[in-house]
């Protein structure tokens, strides 16, 4: 797992400078636009879900913490939008479909898929906070942000759990591989899709703010 960790770094970082992910942390979010990223989210939990049952390769390592396709759904509740509401982008698209392709010929590229989505929630223990002060959601409250907030005390060992998991799993060279490819290729489609997510009506006081 550590070797998947160093191949996915480059993407990483370049994922945390998408105007999406920026505008999480330094205020230049709205309900509308970030409902339409969790939208996208639900699309790709909803694949994950369906992959990872139906493998057996990787059923074992799926839990039930993280299915997360109902939290998002209860996230966009509370902003009044549905999974309906927004479209599903053509970014989107390609990686359910990519997934799909994986579940039936690579099943261990999903092992890498969950590796970046349980590794996402380590960045949502700094993104949960200001995001919900940017969002309006008052302090405690954690309707609109329960993708971020749910399970968050458990977040370290349960990374931590998945990895050590996998590395004494003796998996062999080709599942490996394919592990460490499919989180190197997920990784890059989730950039283009954070890339293109709009970040429409930013308030004007960020614009400034972010121009000064």
């Amino acid at each position: 797992m550590n070797l998947v960790r160093s191949a996915i770094s480059a993407s990483h970082f370049q994922i945390e400078q998408t105007e999406f992910s920026k505008g999480m942390l330094n205020g230049a979010m709205t309900a509308i636009n970030y409902s339409r990223g969790l939208v996208q989210l639900w699309h790709i939990h909803r694949a994950l879900e369906s992959c990872a049952t139906l493998c057996p390769e990787v059923s074992d390592f799926f839990t039930e913490e993280m299915v997360r396709s109902e939290t998002i759904r209860r996230d966009l509740q509370a902003f009044g939008f549905s999974t309906d509401t927004f479209e599903q982008m053509i970014e989107t698209t390609a990686i359910v479909e990519q997934m799909k392709d994986w579940a039936l010929e690579s099943p261990y590229s999903i092992l890498g898929c969950i590796y970046i989505l349980e590794g996402s929630r380590m960045g949502s223990l700094m993104i949960a906070k200001p995001l919900g002060k940017t969002l309006g959601i008052a302090s405690g409250e954690v309707a609109g942000i329960e993708y971020h907030t749910e399970g968050a005390s458990g977040t370290p060992m349960r990374l931590r759990t998945f990895k050590e998991k996998v590395d004494q799993a003796g998996l062999g060279v080709t599942a490996e591989t394919e592990l460490t490819q499919g989180a190197v290729r997920f990784m890059d489609l989730l950039n283009t899709l954070y890339a293109a997510l709009p970040m429409e009506n930013v308030p004007k006081q960020t614009q400034q703010l972010k121009t000064a």
